[in-house]
């Protein structure tokens, strides 16, 4: 068979963000394995979240020409001790579940401090998450019925977000008002003393 260069082109980059998504799943089970067997380890050193969410936003922009990806951090947030890149996985598991499921809008990752902690959140404006859903939604493998319906997925990254989360001696939560409402995502983790 003989295809046009624009056929080719285009196959290609399906194939490429299939194999990538076909990657992530892996790496994904992996950590999966990883964690059931206690082996999920953590690099500790100094993270500054402000710069590391801008980073991310960077560099999910170029994917997301619908939506308004926007950092609010206040000024001297602290610095936290924690697996940056560990830390960056979850901002990204976040981020990518806002652009999933919100078709259109602003995307906020924003920080706030407390005593002793910082909290990090990922808001959207998308469908919301139905009540029945919300206790089950950092469960291994779950995914509600709507979102079995618009995406593709594992149900693995709310589960490996918090299991970071955890590791780090944090604790991630979410809120939604339901349908229409959007969602927000929140962490926390210790401050550096």
């Amino acid at each position: 068979a003989k295809w046009d260069k624009a056929t080719i082109s285009e196959s290609l980059e399906v194939i490429e963000e299939e194999a990538d998504r076909l990657s992530k799943m892996i790496d994904d089970l992996l950590d999966a394995s990883r964690l059931q067997a206690g082996g999920l380890s953590l690099n500790h050193a100094d993270v500054a979240i402000p710069n590391l969410a801008l980073r991310v936003t960077e560099r999910f922009a170029s994917q997301a020409p619908k939506h308004k990806l926007v950092t609010d951090f206040p000024e001297n947030f602290p610095i936290i001790m924690g697996d940056e890149n560990r830390i960056e996985q979850v901002i990204s598991n976040l981020v990518s579940n806002a652009l999933k499921y919100a078709p259109k809008g602003e995307i906020k990752i924003s920080g706030t401090v407390r005593p002793e902690q910082v909290v990090i959140c990922v808001s959207d404006e998308g469908s919301g998450i139905e009540a029945k859903d919300l206790p089950h939604i950092f469960d291994r493998f779950y995914r509600s019925t709507n979102a079995v319906k618009q995406t593709k997925g594992a149900g693995l990254g709310l589960y490996l977000a918090r299991a970071i989360v955890e590791a780090h001696g944090g604790r991630i939560w979410v809120e939604s008002e339901g349908d229409g409402k959007g969602s927000t995502f929140s962490f926390s983790l210790k401050s550096k003393k």
